[in-house]
């Protein structure tokens, strides 16, 4: 019986993920249309995550994880410590603006509430950018510096925009905006 139920589960939020990917919008999903194609019963959407927007959420979030899980994937050994941390924050941006319409009302949980899964993410990376010459704590607040001001200038873009003339959504912009956090925050 567990193991089936942990199936609805996971076929609901595999679901879920992939009405996102097609739709590209959380307004055009009901909770209907999520029970139907995972081939649920529509009660279990609310037993298993209390609510269709928890659920979206959730299905929201594993899509950026598994953008920066692609990143991992890749073979980056040949890239310097500085730019393989680059190129994966770049990833991460772009998954989040790809998706801009499902995850930018998430940020405001992620960043007053949510775990550091992401500054966790890319610890080791920052860790080897200083070769061990930095301690622990520094790297962790450098991780958190990066993710977080990320977080808050795609949040607030328009008002980012205005203030420093980057627009995030703008694909070579973004890329800039990576490079400049990345190279300032990890000086050698």
């Amino acid at each position: 019986m567990v193991m089936n139920e942990e199936n609805v589960k996971e076929r609901l939020i595999q679901a879920t993920m992939d009405l996102l990917k097609k739709e590209k919008s959380a307004k055009k999903l009901t909770a209907r249309k999520i029970a139907e194609t995972a081939d649920a019963n529509l009660a279990m959407i609310n037993y298993y995550f209390k609510s269709k927007d928890e659920l979206v959420s959730l299905a929201v979030n594993q899509l950026i994880e598994a953008s920066g899980e692609k990143q991992e994937e890749l073979d980056l050994k040949d890239q310097v410590p500085k730019e393989r941390l680059i190129t994966f924050l770049t990833a991460i941006a772009d998954s989040t603006c790809e998706y801009a319409e499902l995850t930018r009302p998430t940020i405001p949980y992620l960043l007053l509430e949510g775990e550091f899964d992401l500054s966790y993410q890319i610890l080791p990376l920052i860790k080897e950018c200083f070769n061990n010459q930095r301690d622990e704590t520094e790297c962790r607040v450098i991780a958190y510096q990066l993710v977080s001001f990320l977080q808050i200038a795609f949040y607030r873009g328009k008002d980012f925009e205005r203030y420093s003339s980057i627009d995030v959504m703008n694909e070579h912009q973004r890329h800039q905006l990576c490079r400049v956090l990345v190279e300032d925050a990890v000086k050698e």
